[in-house]
């Protein structure tokens, strides 16, 4: 019996996370991952703890195409199309030859986690962050590259309504938050949706944010956390989103 596109696509994605659990150091673990609908990519979360650095995280990406955002901080394993899923393990034991300390691995910060806490925090009450991207990027759907210290820097902000972007439009202008933003997005801990407006919608990765919440255990007050590093009227100015 032939295979259709989705049935393939299903049993690469699950050759790839298996061998992904193979191929890892025993002092590093897969701690979640995340797979595409429409194509073969596989995003994982990896986590290895030391008593040196406490809690050390790395996003690895495994598809069958290039990656669209350029100075994103994972590591990405193109497989080409058709995905040569063969030549797998011997790249993801390259990856691992280096250092997990290498620039691809993260520690998340205080201020990291409650970006993340109030990203949360939106999204519960149907509010999303999002970017207004250039129209050649955004025509181009991810077949022109997103520059996250470029493009993304230089884009408008706004909060909006996940459903609805006519229902909320509130932009903001905070260049330390909205780098945050472009760093989180960069690991895969938000995903993204093209919308109406040019919009770039960047949603909380819910299968990774909220088991690192739990494991990092670090932040006592994120609001507190937020209100010192963007200031009062940032906040408050959320809060009033949140009650529209």
């Amino acid at each position: 019996m032939q295979l259709d596109q989705e049935q393939i696509r299903k049993i690469g994605q699950k050759q790839i996370v298996e061998t992904i659990r193979l191929r890892l150091p025993h002092v590093v673990s897969l701690f979640a991952y995340n797979i595409s609908k429409t194509d073969m990519s596989v995003y994982s979360l990896l986590h290895q703890n030391t008593a040196e650095t406490g809690n050390l995280w790395m996003t690895l990406r495994v598809a069958d195409h290039p990656l669209w955002l350029k100075n994103a901080q994972q590591v990405s394993i193109d497989m080409g199309s058709p995905a040569d899923l063969i030549r797998l393990p011997t790249a993801i034991s390259k990856v691992f030859s280096c250092d997990m300390k290498a620039k691809n691995c993260y520690q998340m910060t205080n201020s990291e986690l409650a970006v993340l806490e109030l990203l949360d925090n939106c999204q519960q009450n149907g509010l999303v962050w999002a970017v207004r991207l250039p129209e050649e990027i955004f025509t181009a759907f991810k077949k022109r590259p997103l520059d996250l210290q470029k493009d993304f820097m230089q884009a408008e902000v706004f909060l909006t309504n996940r459903n609805n972007v006519n229902a909320l439009l509130m932009p903001f202008t905070i260049p330390c938050f909205q780098e945050q933003l472009a760093k989180l997005y960069g690991r895969n801990l938000l995903f993204s949706q093209f919308s109406r407006h040019h919009l770039l919608k960047l949603l909380p990765t819910n299968q990774w944010i909220q088991p690192m919440l739990e494991k990092e255990q670090k932040l006592l007050d994120w609001r507190q956390q937020i209100t010192r590093d963007y200031g009062e009227d940032f906040y408050q100015r959320c809060q009033q989103a949140l009650q529209i």
